[in-house]
């Protein structure tokens, strides 16, 4: 019997349509890549025009059967009524919420504008997003995943900001999956743990100076070694293991699956 997070082969995705948010990097590029490989049509969504362009060939190269740039960020006041414009006459069989998060930092130090630019980003902005493509889903009874992080469960002290609006999202994200769950559509929510990123490679080096006092390889290995050694497995996730385990809950495979949040985090968080 194949691993239940084993991705689908054939020709399951070949020609569907998906959009992927934040595809130029990361766990978003890796989803994409996946998608690509499976002759998946692609509408990526991410800040640069130039990055987009770059991401959008080498997809095109990996196997997408079509490649539609989307230059939009997540914290664009528009976001709601150009997404819905755009897609207005395409169904969807998958969508990836995904984006960056806030700096780290202590609660002390952030002001207002820490305040504003989390909500917009991590809350505010994909709940609006979702809300533009669920009914995009419908007709295709498709899926959408949200990419999120163990902060939902487990307190990140270098991160209060990430844990607070993703928090709320998450919540957000069970209400949408009741309500999208009688139209056949359902969502759930992936909440990585240490995922070797650009992102986690700021985070690395934040944790480093405020530790250390410095960054370098040496202090960098340090914190790496740390993080591993927080799970059973002693390791930091690859971006390929997300893709894998998203491609499962967009397949027919994962149909049983919504309103759920998956913690892919190598067995870092202990609790039941």
């Amino acid at each position: 019997m194949p691993h239940p997070f084993q991705p689908p082969t054939g020709a399951e995705f070949d020609n569907c349509n998906f959009w992927i948010t934040g595809a130029t990097s990361g766990m978003g590029f890796e989803i994409a890549r996946h998608l690509a490989a499976q002759r998946a049509s692609l509408w990526i969504m991410a800040r640069n025009p130039q990055t987009l362009q770059a991401t959008a060939q080498q997809l095109r190269l990996s196997g997408a059967k079509s490649v539609t740039e989307i230059a939009l960020d997540l914290t664009d006041p528009n976001l709601f009524d150009y997404t819905t414009r755009q897609v207005a006459n395409v169904t969807f069989r998958g969508v990836l919420i995904n984006g960056g998060g806030p700096h780290g930092g202590s609660l002390l130090n952030f002001t207002a504008a820490d305040y504003d630019a989390a909500h917009a980003l991590l809350l505010k902005g994909p709940a609006l997003l979702t809300q533009a493509l669920l009914p995009r889903l419908e007709a295709g009874k498709g899926s959408l995943v949200a990419i999120s992080s163990t902060t939902v469960r487990e307190l990140n002290p270098s991160l209060p900001l990430s844990g607070a609006y993703r928090s709320g999202f998450m919540s957000l994200m069970k209400a949408f999956a009741e309500e999208a769950g009688k139209r056949s559509v359902r969502v759930n929510v992936v909440a990585p743990g240490y995922v070797r990123t650009d992102k986690l490679g700021e985070l690395q080096a934040f944790t480093a100076k405020s530790k250390y006092g410095e960054v370098n390889a040496e202090t960098l290995a340090a914190v790496e070694k740390e993080w591993a050694a927080l799970s059973p497995l002693n390791k930091i996730i690859e971006p390929e293991e997300i893709a894998e385990l998203c491609l499962f809950l967009f397949s027919k495979a994962g149909s049983s699956l919504t309103g759920q949040t998956i913690l892919a985090d190598a067995g870092q968080l202990r609790s039941l």
